[in-house]
């Protein structure tokens, strides 16, 4: 019998688009560029762009790498970019500029999703075991407050907090623990067979892929149930419990 179940966030239970990243990133541009000019910095905003480009390829050169990096080390290679030297205080301020763009052009809940954790919430415990890029897991935390489902969950594991990211094991163990469950009376739901279901499998734990919003996932043999539609997913974790 299975006592929790965690789930990716990203193309998991929230579906982001190129479209929307890429408005997101100008909104990024120009938060930054606004701050750094009332700071007294020289840049323009081609230079900014140019430096969270930067920024963005060192976490996703460590995501591919299976390593966690904070979003405090990307900014310091945007600030390398621009040739510029930040303080803390400074620092703490652009993830503030990163994080408010996240919120004005947020990922969008994907259908089906909050019915259905309300009703698996009164059975299972719940976790967020997600990968953040450039999107801190506190501005993660607030757009589930403000969508209705946050309340859910019992457990937050983000890979810029944690610097580990899937599929490190310890991002599924140091989940399960705060939940108080074993991994064998676990579940992961992701959409990514390198990082969710091998990072899943690697812990002990059962593995669903969503297939609901990404379709590149064609090569799967280590899930043990696949499914593109929420509403699937109570019977589908019935099946997997005998």
């Amino acid at each position: 019998m299975f006592k929790a179940i965690t789930f990716d966030f990203w193309q998991t239970l929230y579906a982001d688009t190129q479209e929307n990243w890429e408005n997101r990133q100008a909104i990024r541009i120009e938060n930054c560029h606004q701050y750094l000019t009332k700071q007294d910095y020289s840049c323009t905003t081609s230079e900014i762009a140019v430096g969270l480009d930067d920024a963005y390829k060192v976490s996703m050169t460590s995501w591919y790498e299976h390593k966690g990096v904070s979003v405090e080390t990307c900014l310091m290679t945007f600030a390398e970019s621009l040739q510029l030297s930040f303080d803390e205080t400074e620092i703490a301020s652009l993830i503030v500029c990163l994080g408010e763009a996240f919120m004005e052009s947020p990922p969008v809940l994907i259908q089906h999703v909050k019915p259905v954790l309300a009703k698996l919430s009164e059975q299972y415990s719940l976790g967020i075991i997600s990968d953040s890029a450039l999107s801190p897991g506190k501005y993660v935390r607030q757009l589930m407050k403000q969508d209705g489902i946050y309340q859910y969950f019992s457990a937050f594991t983000f890979s810029d907090e944690t610097e580990h990211t899937k599929p490190e094991v310890i991002q599924y163990i140091s989940t399960l623990e705060q939940l108080n469950v074993k991994p064998e009376e676990a579940v992961h739901v992701g959409d990514i067979v390198r990082t969710d279901i091998v990072g899943a499998k690697n812990a002990e734990m059962k593995a669903i892929r969503f297939a609901g919003f990404n379709k590149s996932e064609t090569d799967d043999i280590l899930s043990d149930a696949v499914i593109d539609d929420y509403r699937l997913l109570e019977d589908t974790l019935a099946e997997l419990s005998k």
